[in-house]
This record gives C-alpha cells, structure tokens and sequence, in this order.
C-alpha cells in the first residue's frame, strides 16, 4: 500500500498552464522507502499464517510463507502440507523459543538478513488429546525485499534436536474409537484394527491396577518400520523393544507432562498374536496412566508395575507369565538381588523386566494392591533414584528395609518356582 501510494505522488501532475507561462511545481516528493521488517513481530505471524493454513488447508498460503527461490525444499515443503492435511489436527501453534542472525546463511541464501530459530510446535488431535504435545523444529528465516520466508531448516547442530512426526514418513489414516485413536500409514490398516480392540479392553485393566486420576484416552502410532520407530523415539537400537510410550514435558517452573503416545514397532509387533499385543498395550498404557509421576520412580517398579498390571487379568502360572526368571533359576543365574534401571537396558533386560515383575506381584501379594501403589507414588518428582532412595521409600511404605525385602523377595521367588 504505502509503494502503491509513493507511485501516485511522484506521477501526479501540477496545475497546468497555457503555453508560456511558468509551470508550478508542488512540494517536492522523496521516494517512499520501506523500513526493515521487524523479526520479532514478522516471524510469529510468518509461523501463525502457516499453522491457520494448515488447519483450513489453504496450501497456498502455506506455500507463501516458503521461498520459492529454494526450489528442493519448496518441494519438499508441499509434500509436508498434503501429509499435515491428513492429520486430524484440533489445534496447532508455533512459537519461536530462541533465535540469531547468521551472517554465513544471509550470503549462502542470497538474503537481505538471515535467522535461525528454535520453533515449538504445539498441537492437539481432534476429540483425543486433553493436552498438547510439543515438538521441537528448527527452520532458517530469510528476508528478501523486505519480505521474511522460511528458506530450509536449521543447521545440523539444531537439526540434531529436532522432532520427526509421523507424517514427516509420509500421508497417515486413523482408526478410532471413543478413547483411543491409530495413526497408521496407508497399507497398515489391519495392524492398526488389532491395536484399536485390544487398546479399548486395556483400559479396564489399567482401571484394575492403578486408581490414580489420568485422561484415559490414548493415541497408538503405528511407523512403517522399526527405523522410522526410532526416529519417532529418538532412539538408536528398538531392535529388542516392542513398543515405547513417551510424552512430552513442558519448560518451566511447573514442568507439565503432557500429551501421550504410544509409538509401536512395527517389525516386531506384526507378528504379535491377539494375547501378546494385549499385554503390552496394557503395559503401555500402564505408562500413560502413571506417567505424570516424573522420572524419579526407580525402574524396579516403573517396568514391574506395567508388567503386574497386564499379567494380573491373566491368571496364568507364575513360571508361565514370567519365563525368564524361570529359566534362570533353572540355571542357576539368579542371584537374589533386584535390579537396578542400567539392568533394564542391558543384554539381559528380559530378566530384569521380570524380576520388576515378581517383585510387584510380591509386594501385592504380601502387602496388598494398596502399599504397592502407594509405595510407587512414594517416588513421585523425585530425583532418580538410588539404592539409598530405595531402602528410604521401602522403609517407608512397607517398614521393612532394602536389605530384608530384597531377601524375603528371593525366598519368595525361589519358592514359587
């Protein structure tokens, strides 16, 4: 508007004169420049144009906040907005969280100025998610001719802390039922079928083993592979892990957990039989409900509780819901001590999850259901925990020391097997 203006004024005419006489001049115009469009105001509306069209599915206008002078990722951007459309998104919001100028990327981009930035994304799923999750993104802003556009992402160091989405892999399609939403890639339907059923019998399961207050509800992601499993995690090795449930954890003072998902791998979960994939979407959902804990809870029980609250509905033998332990038994392998949470990611996790495991259904079985609870929130937003925090919290719970309820564990396992 403002160049549109200058335009008129420089062109307009003075009064006009016969042939002869003097010719009048106005006041002289100076050409209209433009000030520098302001970062701080330009690029939150930049993100808040992307985010309203991605919800109304204007790609147009998610385009017009891409330079189109970056012809790859021009590209790659409009696949993103036609995978984003396949989201059931209820809200979405970006906001920048840190930011600086880089003298290299304003020559590298051909730009007037050039930013990096840390953008936070925050969105909700439609008629699911109480609270949002959020991931991290970074993008390079450029200005050219006064105009600020998103030109790539932002360099490796900040691309390292980067966030994928599922439909960063390609278009997804869901499946839902009142509590529980599949997000699956097209092809996988079936898979995702099987975790609607056995997620919706889950919750009654979860109900039976932990009275806390959560949303129940849940999302199951369902990845193409296991690689794309572990970028969902940001995990390097899912090769032995069927399923991770993960939230995200707002900065600040509170530090809210929010948000749930259960992201599955593929590769091992598809071979699953209807029984198997019951008890570990239990377990996970187990880690849903008990979630806003914090990651003070000692592994013993974080792992073990899940594993009680799936096994418990099964009513099988001991040594049939707990075969690792059995075998090493058997074999001479166990030593009668408890695990400690490096254990649960060792070579022999199998053995510790079920020793978590046993040493739940000991604590239920002679203490009752309630202690076993309260002794699992007695670590609520604690530090990680030790072996001194463990005995403080067993002496508290159940008045008994680490030392003792480590040997009446034993005896007991040993008995029962």
């Amino acid at each position: 508007m403002v160049a549109l203006v200058a335009a008129v004024l420089a062109v307009r005419p003075g009064v006009r004169a016969g042939p002869g006489a003097p010719r009048v001049v106005g006041q002289q115009q100076r050409p209209a420049t433009r000030l520098p469009a302001d970062p701080g105001t330009e690029l939150p509306r930049l993100l808040a144009k992307r985010a309203r069209a991605v919800l109304r599915g204007d790609r147009a206008a998610f385009l017009a906040t891409v330079d189109k002078r970056q012809k790859a990722f021009y590209k790659g951007q409009a696949t993103l907005f036609a995978n984003m459309r396949t989201v059931p998104f209820s809200t979405l919001i970006y906001k920048i969280t840190d930011r600086r100028t880089s003298t290299r990327l304003r020559r590298h981009y051909h730009a007037d100025q050039a930013i990096q930035a840390q953008v936070q994304a925050s969105y909700q799923l439609r008629g699911q998610d109480a609270s949002p999750v959020l991931a991290r993104h970074s993008y390079t802003f450029v200005l050219t001719r006064s105009v600020w556009r998103i030109a790539g992402p932002g360099d490796s160091s900040q691309r390292r802390r980067d966030d994928t989405e599922i439909w960063d892999a390609g278009p997804v399609r869901t499946v839902h039922s009142a509590r529980t939403l599949i997000v699956f890639h097209p092809g996988q339907g079936l898979l995702a079928g099987r975790l609607l059923r056995v997620a919706d019998r889950a919750y009654a399961q979860v109900g039976a083993a932990w009275t806390g207050h959560w949303e129940r509800k849940a999302v199951i992601l369902v990845p193409k592979d296991e690689r794309e499993a572990e970028r969902l995690v940001g995990a390097r090795d899912l090769s032995r892990v069927a399923a991770v449930a993960s939230s995200s954890v707002e900065s600040g003072a509170t530090e809210r957990v929010l948000g749930n998902r259960i992201v599955v791998n593929t590769d091992n979960v598809a071979r699953y039989n209807g029984l198997n994939l019951q008890v570990l979407i239990t377990h996970e959902m187990t880690h849903v409900a008990t979630r806003t804990l914090g990651d003070g809870v000692p592994l013993l029980l974080v792992e073990g509780f899940a594993d009680w609250a799936a096994l418990k509905p099964l009513g099988y033998p001991f040594a049939v819901t707990r075969p690792n332990l059995a075998r090493a038994v058997r074999e001479g392998r166990f030593d009668g001590t408890l695990p400690g949470d490096g254990e649960f990611r060792d070579e022999d996790a199998a053995v510790a999850y079920d020793e978590g495991s046993a040493f739940c259904l000991w604590v239920a079985d002679t203490y009752g259901a309630g202690r076993l609870r309260a002794l699992y929130r007695g670590f609520k937003g604690s530090d990680p925990t030790g072996t001194t925090e463990l005995d403080r919290g067993l002496r508290r719970v159940l008045h008994v020391s680490l030392k003792k309820a480590q040997g009446r564990w034993a005896a007991w396992v040993r008995d029962r097997l």
